[in-house]
């Protein structure tokens, strides 16, 4: 007899990979990855405490890549985790997982914070970390305090701290009318945890504030009402000399081009010329020529004006001086 043996061939599973505990609090979240080409298969949890050999199944045939065990693990204990898929009579290797959860689980910061300013002081209020169950974590951290940052806003680099043991607190004192930034965390030095801060605030505080503010405040007002109405002054000057064409004269004036336009017109220019009028003298037979003044309105018209009054003044003079003749000329007769 010859016994022929054929080896059967069995191909196993792939397992998940990248397992994880997303832990915080006492939220305990298993998280994994596996191969989503393998059709009609599923997952099947188990955990089990560390000092025990039995295991408890959890999350059993899901497609999911989650299982929550919030509810199941107890904060101060040790357990082994295991996660694996099965399907058609076929199951992958199991992935093993050491979780404690006061060591790995990390800690949540306040929530709710709020910043009161006063008098030359801050009052902070916050909520603690709360359990899954909607507790506060110090009901299963033995020991837990917050820890308060704070500092000037324009000095970052010069941060202060403040520890409380309850969840309100007051800073004081402080600067009065300064701008403070503020944060908060959680710690527990027993179990080793610290939870990170919270979003920083700014927040100004009350009473008086300091003469030297008041004096810059004022010495800026007093500036800014007296650069205004200069700036305008300018610009309207500007605009002025920008959009007119001034003489020669005026440009190379030493003056104000502006303040020459501004001069009140008190002076004109104008022009005389001597106007000769003919008065005739009864009691003593002769005549006399009177000379009156008068205004010409433009200055290119007095040449004409001088040469025409010229001409007539010169054939009145010719007829006054015959007439003198002719009166002399009689007399001599006369007198002959």
């Amino acid at each position: 007899m010859i016994l022929v043996l054929f080896p059967s061939v069995f191909t196993a599973l792939p397992r998940p990979y990248n397992v994880k505990m997303d832990a915080v609090n006492t939220q305990y979240i298993m998280r994994w990855d596996w191969n989503h080409s393998m059709a009609n298969h599923n997952i099947t949890l188990s955990y089990s405490r560390s000092d025990e050999r039995s295991y408890t199944e959890k999350c059993i045939g899901i497609t999911e890549e989650r299982c929550d065990f919030s509810r199941e693990l107890d904060y101060s204990g040790s357990y082994i985790l295991r996660v694996r898929a099965e399907g058609r009579g076929q199951m992958s290797d199991w992935y093993w997982l050491i979780f404690i959860p006061d060591e790995h689980a990390d800690l949540d910061p306040p929530s709710h914070v709020v910043f009161v300013p006063g008098d030359a002081m801050v009052t902070v209020s916050f909520k603690e970390p709360m359990t899954e169950q909607n507790t506060p974590m110090r009901s299963v951290l033995d020991s837990m305090f917050f820890r308060l940052q704070y500092w000037e806003k324009h000095s970052p680099s010069k941060k202060q701290e403040k520890v409380f043991d309850t969840t309100e607190g007051t800073l004081f004192p402080l600067k009065p009318w300064t701008e403070y930034c503020l944060q908060v965390n959680a710690f527990s030095k027993p179990f080793n945890k610290t939870s990170p801060y919270t979003q920083q605030q700014c927040v100004r505080t009350l009473g008086h504030p300091p003469v030297w503010k008041v004096l810059l405040a004022f010495l800026g007002c007093v500036t800014l009402m007296t650069t205004v109405p200069v700036y305008r002054c300018h610009k309207k000057r500007t605009s002025l000399t920008s959009k007119h064409t001034f003489p020669s004269s005026i440009l190379h004036n030493t003056q104000d081009p502006i303040s020459l336009l501004l001069l009140p017109q008190e002076e004109s220019c104008g022009a005389t010329a001597v106007v000769a009028v003919q008065v005739e003298q009864t009691s003593q037979g002769q005549q006399q020529q009177v000379k009156g003044w008068g205004d010409v309105e433009a200055e290119q018209d007095s040449g004409s004006s001088s040469i025409q009054r010229g001409q007539g003044s010169s054939s009145q003079d010719s007829g006054i001086y015959s007439g003198e003749d002719g009166g002399k000329r009689s007399a001599g007769s006369t007198t002959t």
